[in-house]
């Protein structure tokens, strides 16, 4: 099955598509607690996936100057990972994955990716080249900075960092 891989910019998606893909969110993520408790950020660009015809895969990117040990850096943040499940254990994720990977790099090939996953997650992600980060990570939510209480990891675009605090100095995507 051959996938049609398109990048979004959020800022230009039509309002049903938007909503389009927040029902596809709020559908998959609706038992998730973490989810449920926290607000999250806008995401700057969109990656679908096609398949005969229709919607069957897509991720968001968040684009942010974070802190990383008190030093700012440019971080991409990997969020929405999303295959219809008629459709899962295909390579959908994997080449979506991979296409932000390689977006992450042609924008800016001295940033990170950065992103947020359950623990039976990180199998998939370790083999695509993602880290498991062993630090803090803080995010802002509307009543504060907070601990993030879940697995992050990273995609260090450059591969010569290694930090021991993040601070999104936003919401977490």
């Amino acid at each position: 099955m051959t996938i049609r891989i398109e990048k979004h910019l959020v800022s230009e998606m039509s309002p049903g598509f938007k909503q389009e893909l927040k029902n596809r969110v709020d559908r998959e993520f609706a038992d998730v607690s973490i989810v449920r408790e926290h607000v999250w950020a806008e995401p700057w660009l969109a990656i679908t996936g096609s398949a005969e015809g229709q919607l069957v895969s897509f991720l968001n990117l968040v684009d942010r100057q974070v802190l990383t040990d008190d030093t700012a850096t440019h971080f991409f943040g990997l969020n929405n990972v999303i295959t219809e499940p008629e459709y899962r254990g295909k390579g959908f994720s994997t080449a979506l994955n991979r296409y932000a990977i390689q977006v992450m790099q042609e924008t800016d090939p001295q940033a990170c990716g950065f992103l947020f996953c359950a623990d039976a997650l990180i199998p998939f992600y370790a083999r695509l080249g993602w880290q498991k980060f062993e630090g803090t990570v803080t995010v802002s939510q509307p009543s504060g900075d907070k601990l993030w209480p879940s697995n992050a990891m990273y995609f260090d675009l450059s591969g010569t960092r290694h930090w021991k605090t993040v601070h999104l100095r936003g919401l977490p995507w």
